[in-house]
């Protein structure tokens, strides 16, 4: 698992990721972390990609001030560039909790 960082929307993401192949994108819920996925990410990195970020105001990603900072419109638009910056068009969403509705929010908002 590697442990990296991501410039997007105007904030530092921090996110682990494995494996190869169609990206598997996992999202947390309140309030934890990347790490709630760590076992899902060793059983599908074998055949994919597998990314966990910490959601922006979470772990060692960055913590804007402001309620305005976390609406999920917001939120959805750093993982929109979090998928373009891991290269890939789309992503197969694993999520639950904060990481569901956000994960609802970024497919009715897809084109």
């Amino acid at each position: 698992m590697n442990s990296l960082y991501a410039d997007v929307n105007a904030v530092r993401l921090h996110y682990v990721r494995s494996g190869s192949g169609p990206l598997l994108l996992f999202l947390h819920g309140f309030p934890e972390y990347w790490g709630a996925w760590q076992h899902h990410l060793a059983a599908f990195a074998g055949s994919h990609t597998v990314v966990a970020p910490d959601l922006r105001g979470y772990n060692l990603s960055a913590k804007p001030e402001g309620v305005r900072a976390y609406r999920p419109k917001v939120v959805v638009e750093d993982l929109r560039q979090l998928i373009a910056h891991l290269g890939f068009a789309q992503a197969t969403v694993v999520a639950h909790d904060w990481g569901g509705a956000l994960a609802w929010n970024l497919a009715i908002e897809s084109p």
